[in-house]
Parts: structure tokens; C-alpha cells; sequence
């Protein structure tokens, strides 16, 4: 039996486990309501969702300020791995992306077409034809993401809620793999308190309901980048550049980290030879633009193979935050036009990533904190500029680096950036953004000069 002080270090720890898996009664609360979109429109599921959700952040927080180091500990791991396998039986909640992952992966693995040049709307008697919102697109993922989705399709040709629980278990594979090469990163920085770090990431219901309830493919690109930048710490420059690679052939957008990791590295490499390492370079080059040449053959489909991503270009969607500043300038007035917007906060992105990029190669990697709040300023920065439907997961880009950025109260600050996410389900993540910039400068402000205003007050 646990004696009083075992349990009181560990109580924190299985209230978060019991929050944890009361979510699992989303299910319940779609089934009582017949609820069939995604995501829920119905108030009694909303409802239960975000007390589920508010609980959940009260939960998170408890633990990882009062129990972070007694939460890491071998058995509490695998606790915390067993009910995180329970929601890969979970059907998705509030996006329909994991099926337009599996019907993509249908095309490839049962009909043996290329899902770059064959869209859903040629296969209107598949199993998963009417869970498709996007049947006119092909994939607009890289083909590692393509041959990771025609893994399911393969196992349960037949069988929607076999091809969800094997694409999810993958996803709690490379989950498993971020928070080890995470784990990695705190050591080899000697960032401290090393268990709170480790518990802000691994234990984030961000990442949790992004890869294993609604089973988003990020948490793979993630666990190739969060690798990346740990074998940059070790200067092993060749597996950096490998983990860079498979990112990419994963999810496009790990290019926006890409140069300045390389960067870096070659920069390592100078630094250490003397002289610029130009034999090296090409070397990396060719091995790995070999690699993306052989994973791309079996599937190219020409220009289509980015038609996904070049359709969306020209986006200007509602819950983005370049169109609530165009709100803004229409309160008042004026006409904003939408293209002119975009492209001012595409130049204004660009000018940040430069100064950034020249900071931290000045720095190099001798200060890896400085390091972490670069690539955690690029994806927030970039997040101002997105046009095209802006996802909750796509929050998980950043998260790593800003938990390893140490912010001020990074706790808090952490616990507001997830479920601004997660809020995001039934209210714009525009606004929730800018609400949540609001309440973290009042509560600087607060801890700041909050005892001047409680001393006038008394």
C-alpha cells in the first residue's frame, strides 16, 4: 500500500489520469446527442466538452506545479501510456483530417493509385467516401505521411474503426518518441527544473487530443524535428540532416525551421574544421535529396502533387488573424484589401525570421535557450500570418520550444497556449489568441505591480 506521503506526492498525478480519461466520455455525450458532426455543433456535448476541458486544465496545471518529478517516474509512465492507447479506439471529435488521411491512404493501398494524382471524389463507393469533406483534393502531405496512412487500409481494408486504431497507435508511437527525444534535449541543455520541463510537454492535453483523439499527423512531423534539434546538440550533423529530411517528407512546414537548423549545423561543422565545410555540405545534399527522390518516384503526380497546398494559397479564411485585423480596419471605416493584408503580413514575417535567423547564428548552440526562442518566435510569428483554416494542431508545431523557452510563468503561459487550442473547437482561434495575449500581459502585469495595487487597496 502507498503510505500518506506517497500518495500525497503522487494525488496530483491521478487526478490528471482520471481528468484524463474522463475525457472518454465525449463519446458517451455524442452518442446521448446523436451528434454526427465534426466538430460537435450540439450544446449538451459543447457543454460537457469544456467542463471536461476546464477540469482538464486544472488538472494539468495542479500537476505539473505541485507533482512534476513523482509524475515522471517509470510506473506513472506507463499509466499515463495506458490511457493514452485508449483513445486510439476513440472516433475523431472535431476534425474530419484523419479521415481524409485514411480515404488517401485507401487510394494508395486498396485501389493501388497515387492519392497525388487520384482524389476521393473517383472512389464514390469507398468505405470512407462519406466522411470526406475535401474529395476534390489530393493529398498535401509529403509521402512519408502518404505511406504512413496506407498502413491502415492495408492491416483493415474493411473495418473504419481498425484503420482509426492502427493510424493512432502509429501517431502514439512518434508521440512516445517527441517526449523521448524531449526528454533528451532537457539533459543535454541542462535546462532545470528538468521534471516540470519534461511534464509541461509530455503530459500536454494539447498534444495528447491532437495526435490520439482526433489523431493529427503533426506529432510525426514533430517527433523528426524535436529529434533534429537533439542531435544538433549533440553534433551528430549527419542524423540532423537525415530527421530534417524525414520531417519534410512528412509535413512541408518543417521548412520553416529547416534553414536555421542547417544553418547551425554547418556552422558546427566550420567551426570545428576551420575552414567552410563545402565537401561536406554537397555530401548531405546529394544523400539526402537522394532520399526525397526515392520516396517521391512511386507517387509523383507532377504539379498535383502540390495542388492541395497551391489551391489553398489564395485562402483568406475566417479564423485567421490577418482576417481579424482586416475586421479591425472595417470597424473603422476602411477597406482593407484581403491579398494586401496577406502579403503585408508575409513581408512583416519575413523581416522577423531574418533578424531572427542572424541572431541566433551569432549565438550558435552555445545557448541553447536562445536557440529554443528562436524556433518558438518563427512558428508564433508564422501563425500571424497563416490564411488558410487555421487548426488547433497546428499549435503543436511550437510547443516543444516554448516550453523550452522558459517565458515567464511558463506554467501558466503553457496551460493557456494549449487550450487556447483546444477551445478552439466552437470559437475562432483568432480571437481566442488575441484573448489569450490579453490575459497573459494582465497577469505579468498583475505579478509585476499586482502588490502596489493590493497595498493601496488595504
Amino acid at each position: 500500500m502507498l503510505s500518506k506521503n506517497s500518495f500525497n506526492s503522487r494525488k496530483y498525478f491521478y487526478y490528471y489520469l482520471a481528468s484524463l480519461l474522463s475525457l472518454l466520455l465525449i463519446g458517451w455525450a455524442k452518442g446521448f446527442a446523436h451528434e454526427t458532426n465534426l466538430p460537435p455543433l450540439e450544446p449538451f456535448v459543447r457543454l460537457v466538452i469544456n467542463g471536461l476541458y476546464l477540469n482538464l486544465a486544472a488538472a494539468f496545471y495542479l500537476l505539473v506545479s505541485r507533482s512534476a518529478e513523482s509524475a515522471g517516474d517509470r510506473k506513472n509512465r506507463f499509466l499515463f501510456f495506458a490511457v493514452a492507447s485508449l483513445f486510439c479506439f476513440l472516433w475523431p471529435v472535431f476534425s474530419g483530417d484523419l479521415m481524409e488521411y485514411l480515404i488517401r491512404g485507401r487510394i494508395l493501398g486498396v485501389y493501388h493509385q497515387s492519392p497525388y494524382r487520384h482524389v476521393p471524389a473517383e472512389f464514390p463507393g469507398d468505405l470512407l467516401y462519406r466522411y470526406s469533406t475535401w474529395k476534390a483534393n489530393p493529398d498535401s502531405y509529403g509521402p512519408i505521411g502518404v505511406w504512413l496512412e496506407t498502413i491502415p487500409a492495408l492491416i483493415f481494408p474493411h473495418s473504419a474503426r481498425g484503420m482509426i486504431a492502427v493510424e493512432k497507435f502509429i501517431f502514439l508511437g512518434f508521440m512516445a518518441a517527441a517526449i523521448f527525444f524531449f526528454s533528451k534535449i532537457v539533459e543535454v541543455s541542462g535546462l532545470s527544473p528538468k521534471p516540470r520541463l519534461a511534464a509541461l510537454f509530455g503530459f500536454s492535453p494539447l498534444l495528447i487530443v491532437s495526435s490520439l483523439i482526433d489523431g493529427h499527423n503533426d506529432v510525426v512531423m514533430l517527433a523528426f524535428t524535436v529529434g533534429a534539434v537533439y542531435f544538433l546538440l549533440k553534433k551528430r550533423t549527419t542524423r540532423l540532416f537525415l530527421f530534417l529530411t524525414l520531417a519534410f517528407l512528412v509535413k512541408y512546414t518543417v521548412l520553416l525551421v529547416a534553414p536555421i537548423l542547417a544553418a547551425l549545423a554547418l556552422g558546427e561543422v566550420w567551426k570545428e574544421k576551420k575552414i567552410f565545410p563545402a565537401l561536406f555540405a554537397l555530401r548531405e545534399i546529394f544523400l539526402n535529396a537522394a532520399i526525397i527522390f526515392i520516396a517521391f518516384a512511386p507517387l509523383w503526380g507532377g504539379r498535383d502533387t502540390f495542388l492541395a497546398l497551391i489551391r489553398a494559397s489564395d485562402w483568406f479564411y475566417t479564423n485567421t488573424l490577418p482576417y481579424a485585423f482586416s475586421q479591425l480596419v472595417g470597424f473603422f471605416g476602411l477597406k482593407a484589401d484581403p491579398h494586401f493584408v496577406k502579403y503585408s503580413f508575409l513581408g512583416a514575417f519575413a523581416a522577423l525570421y531574418a533578424v531572427l535567423f542572424c541572431r541566433v547564428l551569432r549565438s550558435g548552440t552555445d545557448d541553447p535557450q536562445k536557440l529554443f526562442r528562436t524556433l518558438c518566435l518563427v512558428y508564433l510569428f508564422f501563425y500571424c500570418t497563416i490564411t488558410i483554416p487555421f487548426g488547433f494542431h497546428y499549435l503543436l508545431w511550437a510547443l516543444p520550444w516554448l516550453v523550452l523557452s522558459r517565458w515567464p510563468m511558463d506554467i501558466f503561459l503553457v496551460t493557456l497556449y494549449s487550450f487556447t487550442g483546444l477551445f478552439s473547437y466552437f470559437k475562432r482561434m483568432n480571437y481566442l489568441i488575441l484573448i489569450a495575449c490579453a490575459v497573459y500581459a494582465a497577469a505579468l502585469l498583475w505579478r509585476r505591480h499586482g502588490h502596489r495595487f493590493s497595498a493601496r487597496v488595504q
